[in-house]
């Protein structure tokens, strides 16, 4: 069965009008077929607005909200995979903005995959170092929500579908790390194209 993830999808952050009615057809259809339908906000000046107002699209009370303090949402909410799982979930299609700073490289992928693998072993122990890091101001090489939590998706056993037509960047531009993705894993597809399985 699939969810659809989007990611960011308030007014501000994702401003393109082209790519928010492609995508506003897969949320129609996604709707009328009672399917799962995912709104995640990684923005720390939208923890206190209400669910219904934390995306164009939205939310309604059958949705699920969530909130995460970092861009990658299967890392920052907890036992987001597990939960999906156990509701028989095993693909994610998502779009969404993201500000990814430029197309990730090979390199690039490849680290974020073990990040991502070290991030979801749930044995793993809290480190100092790391809760210190999420502190720190975001990287500007560091990935965006997006392309963060589509990897994540791949190594929490996920097939993950990118929609390329209904991701931009905070300009309103369709991001240009589709092929790196592809390269990771994710299936890469028009809205128009993706079927949903529920």
């Amino acid at each position: 069965m699939d969810a659809l993830l989007l990611i960011d999808t308030d007014d501000a952050s994702y401003p393109s009008d082209d790519a928010m009615e492609t995508l506003g057809d897969i949320v129609t259809r996604t709707r009328a077929v009672g399917g799962v339908l995912i709104f995640a906000s990684t923005k720390e000046d939208l923890a206190d607005t209400p669910d219904e107002e934390l995306s164009i699209f939205v939310p309604s009370e059958e949705d699920l909200v969530l909130r995460s303090n970092g861009p990658d949402v299967f890392e920052c909410v907890d036992d987001l995979a597990a939960g999906l799982h156990d509701m028989a979930i095993d693909r994610i299609i998502i779009a969404g903005a993201d500000d990814t700073a430029e197309a990730p490289s090979a390199n690039a992928t490849a680290d974020a995959l073990a990040n991502a693998d070290t991030d979801a072993d749930a044995d793993a122990p809290a480190n100092a170092d790391t809760d210190a890091d999420a502190d720190a101001p975001a990287d500007a090489d560091a990935p965006g929500a997006v392309y963060a939590s589509a990897m994540a998706a791949l190594v929490c056993n996920f097939d993950v579908i990118v929609l390329s037509d209904s991701t931009t960047d905070p300009h309103g531009e369709l991001v240009t790390w589709t092929d790196a993705a592809e390269s990771a894993g994710a299936m890469i597809k028009k809205t128009a194209d993706t079927w949903l399985r529920m």
